[in-house]
């Protein structure tokens, strides 16, 4: 059995009379030949009763949990988290934190509370001795995800729901049946989990593709999480949109499958607001009978979703997501008169070329083969070639120069807009003096 032990971990491993093993998803993916995982290390002492060789150090303790991050003061990729043995319990509803935790335990006790077969499997670093009391590294081998007692798993903490369907799309390991059906019988234990936990997973499921380079993983985790009947705990919003139908003359799927064909095709740091573009839809079908304006709606549902009411994404994050999803019907009939088209590129240069692709995405997803690809390249390219201001403050007049000629508070702003917009189409009137002048109260 190949497990690659880095040199430096066996030195820790040397350093302590307890024995200290690999577990988790590093030996996982050694036994099933996929890329090494982050470093998970397990032992019976405590970490205080460690011995750390020289030039390691704990960077995090977590007390309750007994988990410290190992690290080294110059080996930069020398890193891994030890946890003590221990037993856990949960409230009823599976509320992702125990309510109580013990060490002490033996290392059958801690393979119990472990969440799948693949991540219990404990590996000897100065032995090789393979600890395997639930099947893990046959499962790993036939590439198949597990849970030894399914309903128990799920039971203690609802969040291994969505790591079922993440280390799934990750690795491309099919699933137990039994795990399964037991996994969509606990769907509403979800709804226990705090929103920031559920995002924590959701953006790992979304960037699936990029943890062991497993082809369209990030989209099988998404359907999965529709399959399983996980959304309506994760974003009900988003389950919404399951079955919506779609004008037929422009969409081959419904609102849903069309949404995750977007994210499909969008790259990693695009695919949650490929993932929010359409959520108005459903709202809009519902108020009005169409979907007329579901840009605009859903940028104001994806405010409050991803916001510091819901997912509590950074501000900046979900300010720019935000005007992703408003903006990403711009010029779809590519009828823009060219005035405005420069004007609009101006005013969202920052997000321009992301917008481009969460819209030629939009197109690719419909389903109905090759589509025009969106205009904002071109007009981005005539808004820089042409030598116009991209920004407010690319301007040759400012704040202050306003404010000498008798200007006050939200006029400074209202007319710098202004200003701005004269020299995007007329770029030659971006002159100090051109401004002064142009900018003089009657």
């Amino acid at each position: 059995m190949n497990i690659n032990v880095p040199a430096w971990l066996t030195e820790i491993a040397r350093k302590n009379e307890t024995a200290i093993y690999l577990v988790g998803g590093y030996v996982r993916n050694c036994l099933c030949g996929l890329p090494p995982s982050d470093i998970d290390i397990a032992g019976r002492a405590l970490p205080e009763d460690l011995v750390l060789p020289h030039g390691f150090f704990f960077a995090t303790r977590y007390k309750r949990m007994g988990t410290a991050l190992i690290k080294h003061r110059r080996i930069g990729e020398a890193e891994a988290e030890y946890t003590p043995f221990r037993t856990e319990e949960y409230a009823p509803g599976g509320g992702h934190t125990p309510t109580k935790v013990a060490f002490g335990a033996d290392i059958r006790d801690d393979a119990a509370r472990r969440d799948f077969t693949v991540n219990s499997i404990y590996y000897n670093i100065l032995t090789g001795e393979i600890v395997d009391f639930y099947g893990g590294a046959e499962d790993a081998k036939n590439r198949i995800l597990r849970a030894y007692d399914p309903a128990k798993v799920f039971s203690s903490d609802g969040l291994r729901l969505m790591r079922l369907v993440r280390i799934a799309a990750e690795t491309g390991f099919t699933v137990d049946e039994e795990t399964e059906r037991a996994a969509k019988a606990c769907a509403p234990l979800l709804a226990d989990i705090t929103p920031n936990r559920k995002r924590d997973e959701l953006l790992r499921i979304l960037n699936a593709d990029t943890a062991y380079g497993v082809s369209d993983a990030h989209y099988r985790g998404l359907t999965m999480l529709r399959d399983y009947g996980f959304l309506p705990f994760i974003m009900p919003e988003l389950a919404d949109l399951d079955g919506l139908a779609q004008p037929i003359r422009y969409h081959k799927y419904d609102a849903l499958e069309h949404t995750f064909r977007v994210v499909r095709a969008c790259p990693p740091h695009l695919r949650l607001a490929a993932l929010m573009h359409d959520i108005g839809k459903a709202e809009c079908v519902r108020l009005n009978g169409n979907m007329h304006g579901h840009e605009v709606v859903g940028a104001e549902m994806t405010a409050r979703i991803l916001g510091a009411e819901g997912m509590k994404l950074p501000s900046k994050e979900t300010d720019r997501i935000c005007r992703l999803v408003r903006n990403h019907m711009y010029d779809k009939e590519r009828k823009t008169r060219d005035g405005k088209m420069l004007l609009f590129c101006a005013r969202e240069f920052d997000i321009l070329d992301d917008l481009a692709v969460l819209m030629n995405a939009d197109g690719a997803g419909k389903g109905m083969g090759e589509t025009e690809p969106c205009r904002l390249p071109e007009f981005k390219a005539r808004l820089i070639e042409s030598g116009a201001p991209v920004r407010p403050c690319d301007l040759k007049i400012n704040g202050a120069d306003l404010r000498s000629m008798g200007y006050e508070g939200e006029e400074i702003k209202n007319k710098l807009t202004e200003l701005f917009s004269v020299c995007v189409l007329n770029p030659a009137m971006n002159r100090h003096k051109k401004l002064m002048k142009l900018a003089e109260k009657e």
